[in-house]
């Protein structure tokens, strides 16, 4: 019987460096380079019709990132003989991180076989810090830890891969200690679409991805819910999304998000969210404390070039439980806009004038709230948000109504409006300048 056997090495394979081998003139190159050297290894004599099968290997070494010049994936492509005409191959890649076998058969007058992923794991922290990099500057220091497996199987066409792909990634972590975050928990299971020569790779159903707890240093979340597609248009369609938040929920509707580059928007129903973490969140919100909860509906908007950014909403208090504020000290805040004494005499009687001066009752009080030393219990809040503007050019109004919870005082009830006209990123301080109204006894 004839036999061959080809053993070659490439020191550096053509392939596009910085897209990896999914490309389409990556594969067709290293399928020209398999099918030469099958030629090269068949008698002259043979009718074309009658290509025998041949034997042998061809190993090499894929090189991804052109700035990861080190991180290299060695890998073997061997060939057994098949049915007249057709070829069985089986193709390895064994490197820190990654282990790959797949195999099939492939006819070598049409290009037309099968082929199937026998066994496919990935090391999340290796390719983490192979990827980070490549996406954001911001996740370089970020780490994980998992496994991810692959499965799939499907046909080739002229040489070209067309089926099915499955991932799934099961008790990940991903941690980045510069900014202090985690996420542990992580579940994710998709299954997609995929033609190499059309470049193509989109969901076959729709992914599920979850994350068991969140930790911040301002916050913590926990049964993080996503079930979205990968479409043809490489944007990700979320049909829901949840998570649970300070004692409350978050409900995204449907939505898209676009992957390149990276941008969301999003409509958020908020459902009894703790205002003790809303107040951790948001730092410049002149509240030092606060217990209570809102429920509301706010769009989101997030991309790198532009931040957060707050839509148009509303949020109100949610009533099942007392809503109690306490205010970061500011001096004046309050007592700026009131005198400390009442002049009850004109000036020009003197000294007469100067002792006749009865206190103002609720200055005191006005001042303990105003250094964050008075508990207030909030009867109303309503916060709208309207970034085009409203009928009065405002993009957001805020209405605070509330009343110290210490009884007896001379303070009933103090208002706080806050008008916006311009970003929503100063919708929530409570700063010198807005208008108050107090009430007194």
């Amino acid at each position: 019987m004839w036999r061959s056997v080809v053993n070659l090495r490439f020191e550096q394979l053509p392939l596009a460096e910085g897209r990896g081998v999914s490309q389409k003139g990556d594969v067709r190159r290293f399928t020209t380079v398999l099918l030469l050297v099958l030629l090269a290894t068949i008698s002259r004599g043979f009718a074309l019709a009658a290509w025998p099968s041949a034997e042998g290997e061809i190993v090499g070494e894929l090189k991804l990132f052109d700035r990861s010049p080190e991180f290299l994936l060695p890998w073997k492509l061997a060939f057994k003989k098949g049915e007249t005409g057709e070829q069985a191959f089986i193709y390895k890649i064994a490197a820190s991180g990654t282990q790959l076998m797949a195999g099939g058969r492939i006819n070598l007058l049409t290009g037309e076989g099968t082929w199937r992923i026998e066994e496919a794991r990935v090391d999340a922290a290796v390719w983490l810090a192979l990827i980070a990099p490549q996406l954001s500057p911001a996740l370089a220091s970020a780490t994980a830890q998992g496994t991810l497996t692959l499965s799939g199987e499907g046909t080739l066409r002229q040489g070209q891969a067309v089926g099915r792909l499955t991932v799934e990634w099961r008790d990940g972590v991903l941690t980045h200690a510069t900014q202090g975050w985690t996420l542990e928990g992580i579940a994710f299971e998709g299954e997609f679409a995929i033609d190499i020569a059309a470049s193509r790779l989109v969901s076959t159903a729709p992914f599920e991805l979850t994350v068991r707890t969140v930790t911040h240093p301002r916050f913590g979340a926990r049964s993080v819910f996503i079930q979205a597609f990968l479409n043809e248009q490489r944007s990700l369609f979320v049909t829901a999304a949840r998570v649970e938040i300070a004692g409350g929920e978050m409900v995204s509707d449907p939505c898209e998000v676009q992957l390149f580059p990276v941008s969301v928007d999003m409509n958020l129903h908020i459902d009894r969210v703790g205002l003790q973490d809303i107040v951790l969140l948001v730092p410049a919100a002149g509240l030092a404390e606060a217990r209570g909860r809102i429920d509301g509906v706010v769009r989101l908007k997030w991309s790198a070039a532009t931040d957060f950014q707050l839509g148009v909403g509303s949020l109100s208090l949610h009533n099942d439980e007392p809503t109690v504020v306490r205010l970061s000290p500011a001096l004046g805040l309050l007592t700026g806009h009131v005198p400390e004494r009442f002049d009850l005499l004109p000036a020009w009687l003197g000294p007469l004038a100067r002792w006749i001066r009865p206190v103002n009752p609720a200055y005191a009080d006005m001042k303990a709230i105003e250094l964050g030393k008075a508990d207030l219990r909030v009867k109303t809040l309503d916060v709208k948000l309207t970034p085009e503007g409203d009928e009065r050019g405002r993009s957001a109004t805020v209405r605070l109504v509330a009343q110290p919870e210490q009884a007896g005082g001379a303070v009933k009830e103090v208002t706080f409006d806050v008008n916006v006209a311009g970003p929503l990123n100063a919708v929530l301080k409570l700063g010198m300048k807005q208008n108050f109204s107090l009430e007194t006894h």
